[in-house]
């Protein structure tokens, strides 16, 4: 039996992939074939390659100005952040081809005019993995030479990859869900610790460039009840809710044998930096599944 990993969307909240991978290792389940959509290609293009490790002691030593820094804010090309320097670190860690991973390996993009899926499993890693995280107006569209066609986030249209992993030949197949865990920024009743989290989505940019400060950051003098949200917290919130509803609707129509769904409401979408906790709770949401993981595949 060939057991396949589906590892879905979800931006900074991918780190938890990491926790996943090393809980399911200690159970001794280890993937034999691994989809990965957005983030979830980024660190699936590490596992298939061998080289988690590596990529969680990087994860960890980033600081909030570090990822700045790599995200490359610019507003050129017709995104915010050009993450150059973030997909330059991925060379580090993964392989240039599909053909030289140590298993087989599928990512998912979306064709921006077509709004059709569009799959990867051979030829260049690094820009499958590039087009599979490039959010609309985060990060620029990729374009594909091969097909002529510009791609972006293939969570538009499958963030929990389970059809590709199928494809690809996986029998059992484990998704991994990063947007089970919705809470809307704009309701009400916020609490104190989620406003402060949303806080730190909104400025992230602000602090990298005045001008991207003028763009998103509040005026500070502006007396609005409630608190009207920035550019990039309308933005980001709006994002959340798409990814969950189209989670939910393609989870519906193709679901894995095991779902695993860490809680990661209290993570903004850009704090990367918070690498160890967002590990720390995918260790935790493997362990409270272990019985039924262990139960489906046999294990004693």
């Amino acid at each position: 039996m060939k057991i396949g990993l589906a590892l879905g969307s979800g931006s900074a909240r991918g780190w938890a992939h990491i926790g996943v991978i090393e809980a399911l290792n200690r159970l001794g389940i280890h993937a034999d074939i691994i989809a990965g959509c957005s983030v979830g290609s980024y660190v699936g293009a590490v596992y298939a390659n061998d080289n988690l490790s590596d990529l969680k002691a990087w994860v960890k030593s980033l600081s909030e100005w570090q990822v700045a820094g790599l995200m490359g804010v610019g507003f050129k090309r017709g995104a915010i952040a050009n993450g150059e320097k973030v997909f330059k670190q991925l060379q580090e860690f993964s392989t240039p081809t599909f053909e030289l991973l140590e298993k087989p390996f599928g990512v998912v993009a979306t064709d921006l005019y077509s709004g059709k899926e569009v799959w990867f499993t051979h030829g260049n890693v690094i820009e499958a993995v590039r087009a599979s995280c490039a959010t609309p107006a985060l990060f620029p569209s990729v374009w594909h030479h091969g097909q002529n066609r510009w791609l972006v986030d293939g969570a538009l249209v499958n963030p929990v990859p389970v059809s590709l992993c199928r494809h690809l030949g996986a029998d059992f197949i484990i998704g991994v869900n990063l947007n089970s865990d919705h809470r809307p920024h704009l309701r009400e009743n916020h609490t104190l610790e989620r406003q402060n989290n949303q806080e730190k989505t909104d400025n992230f940019f602000a602090k990298s460039k005045s001008l991207v400060n003028q763009w998103l950051k509040r005026d500070p003098e502006e007396k609005v009840q409630p608190q009207s949200p920035s550019m990039l917290g309308t933005f980001t919130g709006a994002l959340e809710i798409m990814q969950a509803r189209v989670t939910r609707s393609k989870l519906a129509g193709e679901p894995p044998e095991i779902l695993i769904e860490p809680q990661l409401g209290d993570f903004g979408m850009m704090e990367y930096h918070r690498a160890q906790e967002l590990i720390d709770e995918g260790h935790a949401s493997v362990e409270r599944l272990e019985q039924q993981i262990k139960y489906q595949l046999g294990l004693s």
